[in-house]
């Protein structure tokens, strides 16, 4: 059975785990909540998802709003909007035009707070955010359907070897993490795959059970259920090391893949928002992490037990963001000089 994970020191060694952003962390505001003296929350709080219902980020929000209602973390319910559509641009515009509201948190993947408006050329960068609390990392890995000729990585890249851009790949956003582990491979290794990129992580899934595709690169946490049904095979994590939620998965470091990637979860706030409101939000965040549920999430989803305060994730994102800016523009994706 899977062991619980310890809290582990990472920030000094997540490295390209997280593909998390740079990020000013002086952008809130130093006004109370909404005039001298008034209380925060007194209304609904919106969380702002930047994919449709069922992916991986929309599946995160919902577990995290589940455990603030039921251990009574916020005063006020929480209303979940998914704003799905220009590979997550429409919900980080949402969350910028916000400016100044704690009403409004962005669910954030930490690889696409760099990439959208590198990618777009929106005025979305991090400094129109506030952060709050990273929960942990999903890993990524590399599945094909249990059926699959594959029973390795090596096997998998030597099909590609032999045959360039003729095994294809399903992903979801292009700039994620799931779009990072294939081109980082590619790199590595000097073949060429077919990258297909859907409008989410549980789409890829889908599609690469459904036979339209030999393999997917998304997080573990987007195929449990199919890989305990059987009908994924797991080929490799992206992990440093074995998961203690799942140790029978290999690594891709043990096959020589020294890759480590994830997709890093948690809350921002738009910019300007009063000091005092994103603090009562980040508490109710560390909160829900502590909790029996949350860490049993952890456990069974094949998370990295990673929790990071708003200061400590706006540092990291300050040290990771150069990486992430040169994979964009190494695709050829960015829009913004």
């Amino acid at each position: 059975m899977m062991r619980q994970t310890t809290r582990q020191s990472m920030r000094q060694t997540l490295g390209v785990l997280s593909f998390a952003m740079g990020f000013s962390a002086t952008a809130v505001a130093q006004t109370p909540a909404a005039g001298a003296g008034a209380a925060f929350p007194v209304k609904p709080i919106e969380l702002i998802v930047h994919t449709g219902p069922g992916g991986g980020s929309d599946i995160f929000t919902r577990v995290v709003a589940d455990i603030i209602a039921k251990d009574k973390l916020l005063p006020v319910t929480t209303i979940i909007q998914n704003k799905a559509g220009g590979g997550g641009a429409l919900a980080q515009n949402y969350v910028v035009g916000k400016r100044g509201d704690p009403y409004t948190v962005y669910a954030m993947v930490a690889s696409l707070m760099v990439a959208i408006p590198i990618r777009s050329g929106t005025d979305t960068g991090l400094d129109k955010f506030v952060p709050l609390a990273l929960m942990g990392f999903d890993i990524n890995c590399i599945a094909v359907r249990a059926d699959s000729p594959y029973k390795t990585v090596k096997d998998l890249v030597d099909a590609a070897r032999a045959n360039p851009k003729a095994v294809t790949i399903s992903m979801g956003s292009v700039g994620s993490a799931s779009h990072y582990l294939p081109f980082q491979l590619e790199k590595m290794t000097g073949v060429k795959f077919n990258l297909v990129s859907m409008k989410s992580g549980a789409e890829a899934v889908t599609t690469m059970l459904g036979g339209h595709v030999q393999a997917t690169t998304e997080q573990l946490a987007e195929m449990t259920q199919y890989i305990e049904a059987g009908k994924i095979r797991v080929l490799a994590v992206a992990s440093g090391k074995r998961l203690p939620g799942a140790p029978d998965l290999p690594t891709l470091k043990e096959q020589g893949y020294a890759l480590h990637v994830g997709a890093g979860r948690g809350f921002m706030a738009p910019a300007g928002v009063p000091r005092e409101a994103a603090a009562t939000l980040e508490s109710a965040f560390e909160k829900a992490y502590k909790t029996p549920a949350w860490r049993d999430y952890m456990r069974r989803n094949f998370y990295e037990d990673v929790y990071m305060s708003g200061a400590e994730l706006g540092r990291h994102m300050t040290e990771i963001k150069p990486d992430m800016e040169r994979f964009i523009r190494e695709l050829g994706l960015a829009n913004k000089p």
